[in-house]
């Protein structure tokens, strides 16, 4: 039985994420990822206000333009300190930042369908 010395495992302990490629982009174009949050943040608010559009759905006149005008503002609020957090957090750790807005996001739709 040998041995082998301390450099045949540098290869293992390499990190095989150090290059260009990202772990959350796997299977994307590198050009595209840059559109994820933007495509994410028009799904979440076409259901943020299609679910906002079926509540209001039996107001009337004024009081439902109210109503889609503050649901419209929460949006805007849950948008902004999501895209807050992941700025915060894409410096410490990128995937913390992810799954912290996902989670925020969710629970304020959550609590918008209440």
């Amino acid at each position: 039985m040998t041995i082998s010395s301390p450099d045949t495992y540098a290869d293992l302990a390499s990190n095989p994420l150090s290059g260009e490629r990202h772990p959350l982009t796997t299977g994307l174009p590198a050009r595209w990822w840059a559109y994820v949050w933007s495509f994410s943040s028009l799904v979440y608010s076409g259901l943020w206000m299609a679910e906002s559009w079926r509540t209001a759905q039996p107001l009337l006149g004024s009081t439902k333009v109210n109503h889609l005008m503050q649901d419209l503002w929460c949006l805007i609020l849950v948008l902004g300190s999501s895209y807050a957090v992941y700025r915060f957090c894409r410096h410490r750790s990128e995937r913390l930042g992810f799954a912290l807005c996902l989670l925020g996001a969710s629970a304020a739709m959550t609590g918008h369908r209440l």
